[in-house]
């Protein structure tokens, strides 16, 4: 009895040695502890194109000449910004030096991607230039043609949500399923808007409307991602020691 015992025990620790593959690919694909850090970078750049862009419209439709031009120089050094820390070889290695003295204490963890080819770098700009065009057009008509708030979320979820979900299938499998977590909220929050359902904010916090959504589902998004990076991280110590335990007793 004792034997059969042992036997199942044994069994159960052999299964537990075979998911070491498994949760270390789970933990490096859900390591957002970096992505919370360049969301807040990518918040501020948006508060700089948003903020400027809202007023500079009020300005425009008032007859204000000299404060639509300063809203506006401030739109595009900001969009200027956005647009350097999108290239990785820019921005991109300035908010990697930041992570990695954040998280640095974590360790290192990735999982291999195919080799960046002329073709890949064609697309990734193609697609980025196409994006920004999208935010670009959608600021400046919005507000030339002042464009209720409650239009603009759906207007941007037409390209924002194909464009999360690019990014996810783009970099599979480097990033995990819980990354559709953001374009899925982003584009049901969007059909709710168009079905009349009384969630806008009005008033002074009309800006949350935007800011909210874009930002607050990617920070939702990459919290439930760290947190569960840390049970596979859990899963995967368990599973190591039962490994160590196994050597040692070799």
């Amino acid at each position: 009895m004792k034997r059969k015992q042992n036997n199942k025990s044994e069994d159960q620790n052999t299964e537990k040695l075979k998911e070491i593959p498994k949760w270390t690919r789970k933990y490096a694909q859900n390591r957002t502890l970096p992505n919370l850090i360049g969301l807040l970078i990518y918040l501020c750049l948006f508060a700089g194109i948003a903020i400027p862009s809202y007023f500079g419209g009020k300005a425009y439709h008032a007859g204000n000449t000299i404060l639509f031009r300063i809203y506006n120089s401030t739109t595009i050094v900001a969009m200027m910004f956005l647009f350097y820390f999108c290239v990785p070889k820019l921005g991109g290695k300035f908010i990697k030096r930041i992570s990695q003295r954040v998280c640095g204490q974590q360790g290192d963890v990735s999982i291999s991607q195919p080799k960046t080819t002329n073709k890949r770098r064609w697309v990734e700009g193609a697609v980025a230039l196409v994006f920004g065009l999208c935010v670009i057009s959608s600021v400046y008509f919005g507000g030339k043609y002042n464009i209720q708030i409650k239009y603009m979320l759906p207007i941007s979820a037409l390209y924002i949500v194909p464009f999360m979900a690019f990014l996810y299938f783009w970099q599979r499998p480097k990033i995990g399923p819980l990354a559709l977590l953001w374009p899925a909220l982003y584009a049901i929050h969007a059909i709710l808007i168009v079905a009349g359902v009384p969630i806008l904010f009005t008033r002074e916090l009309i800006p949350l409307n935007m800011i909210l959504p874009v930002f607050g589902y990617g920070f939702l998004t990459y919290i439930i991602g760290h947190i569960y990076s840390r049970y596979a991280l859990k899963k995967l110590k368990e599973a190591a020691h039962l490994g160590e335990n196994a050597t040692d007793g070799a």
